[in-house]
């Protein structure tokens, strides 16, 4: 008899016609290998829109380190109030006092000293960033004494403040020049073209005097790559790698389902994120002769009515929440490539209240939100660090057969972790295969659905390990499995990215757009074609034929996340399943599409090979 785990949390006797099952398949004794990465780390997926030393925190940092295993992601204050109070060199007026610099930064390190219990690595895991608006130079920049006015001067502080405001054990690992830097560029008067110089300034000062900090940019707010036939990407992000590329250690942007900023709603979980992604690493390596990682700084959903302050709304929070797991749960598959996430969780936020906002009213991105009384109360947000609390272990191969049902499965001593979300909008039924037999061990399990009016978070322990699950719209379920043995592995298996030697292809009907992929590792395992299409809506997704080496491959009718309907243009990433038989070292493939118009960003050749 199978038995089924549905809504209510119990074990039922169950059988469904197999047409209606989702098959989930899993091999806990084989290690995934990602690229070089086997091991889940929390510092770099759990992470929250807060640093480490904020004293508005105090009361709240026991709680989010030892109770909810949370990391920190992203201080975007410190620098520019630093900046504010550094008198000008009496020497150089457009650029900053070091030797101030110097004792500002020691009292600093003095200030900080109530934090010497914190961990080291979670400071240093921080990402430090600052604002356009304040640290871009300007002739008129009246910021600070000193400006920034000039591109030197402004390079000054960055480097003088990471050195002398950190000892070497807190100094941020991570720096981001400019937060969200193109879309102010007309507001403060200057070009995307200039502040993408601004990073290639400041990359070379900080690196001389901090070589243990890694930098990155432009931290892109908007990333409609696609828009008007690939002209955002051609003058925003293109221009970027073009210009600064060659002194970036990473590339960051932001993805929000949700509202954009134009005020228009649509979503990018799923295909969308992954189509970014591959765009990114493809023009990078072919760029630069390498996919240089990625940091995603901020992710989640924009509500309706924006960022502004609103009355609470628990529906509200639960689309928030399915934003973060699904988003969350596609970036987990690709630590190899992405260096760190950060979810737009504040904390307290004080910052982001407003003197004439209505009563109760608060930021809809708020840990702990301000009552009327001036109390805080912690909001359902927290159910995602909840969610995720003591999650971690070794990657073991899984695998679905439908995208919007996501998986992962991680072994962690005696314990096995199954992870599932549901992308989609329809319910699914997931058939399970390949869990071991606990013994007298203990199964229990947690769910995080989001589909409602308020989201509902349960957790408890079940009798035996059900073979299905029944996973509702945005729906997020753990199973936590202890067993009386750890896992043996007994095989690995490697994943690879092999990327064409092209991208940006027209498209054409009836006309093949081919792509070749050389240097292809062959073996045992199996492989997937991931092509990016971003195509006016109206015209075919889906291409009507893919030949690889020769041989027509089948198309599937899906793909992750939503059909895009709030976009004019679709973009996102389709998975072809290739025959490992069909690989050589060097790969040719032709896609057909059946109309005119669009284009083909790029290809990536995902090969999954078996190392015993």
């Amino acid at each position: 008899m199978k038995y089924s785990l549905v809504l209510g949390m119990i074990l039922l006797p169950v059988v469904l016609p197999a047409e209606a099952l989702v098959e989930v398949k899993l091999h806990p004794s084989v290690v995934r290998n990602i690229g070089g990465v086997t091991e889940f780390d929390r510092n770099q997926f759990i992470t929250i829109h807060e640093g480490p030393r904020n004293s508005r925190l105090k009361e709240y940092y026991s709680y989010l380190e030892d109770e909810l295993d949370v990391r920190y992601g992203r201080d975007g204050g410190s620098l520019s109030g630093a900046a504010r109070g550094v008198p000008a060199d009496p020497d150089r007026p457009d650029f900053p006092d070091i030797e101030q610099m110097k004792l500002r930064g020691a009292k600093h390190i003095q200030r900080s000293e109530w934090r010497r219990d914190a961990d080291p690595l979670q400071i240093r895991n921080t990402i430090i960033c600052t604002h356009p608006e304040r640290m871009h130079p300007m002739p008129e920049n009246d910021y600070t004494e000193w400006g920034p006015r000039t591109m030197e001067g402004v390079a000054e502080f960055y480097a003088h403040f990471l050195k002398y405001y950190f000892t070497d054990e807190t100094r941020p690992a991570y720096l981001e020049v400019l937060n969200e830097p193109f879309v102010h560029a007309d507001e403060i008067g200057t070009t995307a073209e200039r502040m993408a110089e601004q990073h290639v300034h400041v990359a070379k000062r900080v690196r001389e005097l901090n070589p243990d900090v890694m930098i990155g940019g432009y931290t892109a707010a908007w990333i409609e790559v696609e828009q008007h036939d690939f002209r955002h990407w051609f003058n925003w992000e293109k221009m970027f790698i073009d210009t600064a590329g060659e002194e970036m250690d990473f590339f960051s942007y932001h993805t929000y389902d949700g509202v954009n900023v134009t005020g228009e709603p649509r979503n990018r979980t799923g295909a969308n994120t992954e189509g970014i992604m591959d765009l990114f690493d493809t023009y990078s390596f072919l760029r630069l002769g390498a996919a240089k990682p990625q940091v995603i700084s901020e992710y989640g959903k924009i509500p309706e009515g924006g960022m502004a302050n609103h009355i609470y709304s628990s529906e509200r929070t639960a689309g928030q929440l399915y934003s973060l797991n699904g988003q969350l749960i596609m970036f987990m598959d690709h630590p190899d490539r992405i260096m760190k996430t950060v979810p737009f969780i504040l904390g307290k936020g004080l910052w982001t209240y407003r003197p004439d906002r209505e009563k109760e009213a608060a930021n809809p991105f708020l840990l702990w939100r301000m009552k009327s009384d001036g109390s805080f109360v912690e909001t359902e947000l927290s159910l995602f660090y909840h969610f995720w609390k003591g999650v971690s272990g070794q990657w073991r191969w899984s695998s679905s057969s439908n995208p919007d049902v996501r998986v992962h499965l991680l072994a962690d001593g005696k314990k096995l972790n199954l992870i599932l979300v549901n992308l989609d909008s329809k319910e699914k039924k997931v058939n399970l295969t390949g869990l071991p037999d606990i013994g007298n061990g203990r199964v229990s399990f947690r769910s995080l659905e989001t589909h409602g009016k308020a989201p509902r978070f349960h957790e408890g322990e079940l009798k035996r390990v059900p073979d299905t699950v029944k996973l509702h719209p945005g729906h997020s379920m753990l199973l936590n499995l202890e067993l009386e043995k750890a896992m043996p592995t007994r095989r690995t298996v490697r994943e690879h990215r092999v990327y064409a030697t092209d991208y940006m292809k027209d498209i054409v009907e009836g006309e093949a757009v081919a792509f070749t992929f050389p240097e292809t590792p062959t073996g045992k395992g199996s492989a997937f074609l991931r092509i990016t299409p971003g195509r006016e809506k109206g015209l075919a997704i889906l291409p009507d034929q893919v030949r690889f080496n020769g041989e027509p491959l089948e198309v599937p009718d899906n793909w992750a996340g939503d059909e895009q309907k709030g976009r004019s243009t679709f973009f996102g990433t389709l998975a072809v399943p290739v025959p490992v038989n069909l690989l050589r070292e060097v790969n040719e493939v032709e896609i057909v599409y059946p109309d005119s118009g669009g284009r083909l960003a790029c290809a990536v050749l995902q090969v999954n090979l078996l190392e015993e």
